[in-house]
């Protein structure tokens, strides 16, 4: 049966429609599951990984309804429509389960203490072959949220230079689990290190208005508050807003070096 080129648009574009209202409603529970699970606020922007997903959905969600665009039409039998739809969502699916497996292995695990500041480290930076040289409570990974670590000193010279040169190469304590501490451990370094906010304000005053709206969201006064830097392999400018106990209550782009 033949069909006009405007009622085999009208048709396929009806299909088109129904394939991305699908296709919008599995990206929003994908986008929950990654920002409200994997990346929670603010893993998702120290880590750099909003542009990654949304590239992601952006091409998972616009492909899938314009190949149902090109290949739904009229003169096809309900089987055949069936079977292409049917592939072109296995495509769908297949990539977006990639994707959102790429992002899982990729995921913050670790909140780490380093000297002077605090360190995320991603799941895939980890080096989990030493992971049974943590503390007892330290050998697995989350598969969501993330373990808070101490990190101790080196134990000789020679440990000191093979840190050094570890950490030339991105590899800090935060990724080697066998340099990993309790976090309570951790508490007396965070309380020498951590420095007030005011002093932070005063250095960085083009800043405040990111800091004051942090430290609002505390409902923390100034004096109250301390800060460390947060740093990952992907930022370095991004602080951690302590309460008088060292407990962490909030965060801010900003440089805190």
């Amino acid at each position: 049966m033949h069909f006009s080129p405007a009622t085999r648009l009208r048709f396929a574009f009806g299909y088109a429609l129904r394939h991305l209202l699908i296709s919008v409603c599995v990206a929003l529970v994908a986008a929950l599951f990654v920002f409200g699970l994997l990346y929670p606020p603010p893993f998702n922007s120290i880590l750099g990984v909003g542009s990654i997903f949304f590239l992601l959905l952006a091409v998972d969600v616009v492909c899938g309804p314009l190949l149902t665009l090109v290949l739904a039409t009229p003169s096809k039998s309900l089987r055949e429509r069936w079977v292409d739809f049917s592939l072109v969502g296995l495509v769908q699916v297949a990539a977006l389960l990639y994707g959102l497996h790429s992002l899982w292995a990729a995921r913050p695990v670790v909140l780490a203490f380093e000297v002077d500041r605090l360190v995320i480290a991603s799941a895939n930076e980890v080096q989990t072959e030493t992971l049974s040289q943590a503390p007892a409570e330290l050998q697995s990974l989350p598969w969501w949220g993330v373990l808070q670590v101490g990190t101790r000193k080196a134990k000789d010279s020679d440990e000191f230079f093979e840190s050094m040169n570890l950490g030339l190469g991105g590899i800090t304590p935060a990724m080697r689990p066998h340099w990993w501490l309790p976090w309570d451990g951790a508490q007396a370094g965070i309380q020498e290190r951590a420095k007030p906010v005011a002093e932070l304000l005063a250095r960085r005053p083009q800043a405040a208005p990111v800091l004051q709206a942090a430290m609002a969201e505390t409902g923390l006064p100034v004096q109250q508050l301390r800060y460390l830097p947060l740093t990952s392999s992907k930022v370095k400018d991004w602080v951690a807003l302590l309460n008088a106990e060292g407990q962490i209550v909030g965060h801010a782009p900003v440089d805190g070096f």
